[in-house]
């Protein structure tokens, strides 16, 4: 769920097209741990603002949207998987060659966490926040996969605070 949490990020950062700079990439890139050596060039940046256009629509989609989808994005691609064992991550495939842009490499393992995400049934943690003034999206990574709000604290909060003043007000206007 870590490719898709990465995503998530570029895909809510291309709301803001000036912020999605290659010095936030660059600090995507360190938070996730990321193993990337080639400098981050304008040229990644507007590959990423493709990407963010190109990915928003998988938190909406159902199983066989997603499925239809990712294999669309791996016919583009071609690569040989690769074990690795570095970073602290353990074991894990990398999904793309060590030639591949940070947009291919990105794109590459998303569309193989979307495929793990169907096997395993789960494709509906792919979400886009309930908050009426937000269209951010997110990975819910909750045991029950509840989550309903980008961020508790503040589009979670606005919401049961909107509704607990319309609830006031209800008796109020009855009365």
């Amino acid at each position: 769920m870590r490719d898709l949490s990465l995503i998530a990020e570029i895909v809510n950062m291309g709301e803001t097209p000036e912020k999605l700079s290659k010095s936030w990439i660059g600090d995507l890139i360190d938070r996730y741990g990321i193993t990337y050596k080639p400098a981050i060039t304008d040229a990644d940046r507007d590959d990423l603002l493709r990407l963010a256009d190109e990915f928003r629509i998988i938190f909406s989609m159902q199983a066989d949207d997603l499925a239809d989808f990712s294999n669309r994005v791996l016919e583009k691609i071609r690569f040989s998987p690769r074990i690795k064992n570095h970073g602290g991550f353990g074991w894990h495939i990398h999904y793309f060659d060590e030639d591949f842009s940070f947009g291919g490499r990105t794109r590459s393992n998303a569309a193989m966490s979307i495929m793990s995400l169907i096997v395993h049934e789960e494709a509906s943690r792919l979400k886009t926040c309930k908050a009426i003034t937000c269209s951010k999206v997110f990975v819910d990574t909750t045991r029950n996969s509840s989550k309903a709000y980008c961020d508790v604290k503040t589009c979670g909060n606005r919401a049961h605070v909107a509704h607990f003043r319309a609830r006031s007000l209800k008796p109020a206007l009855q009365g």
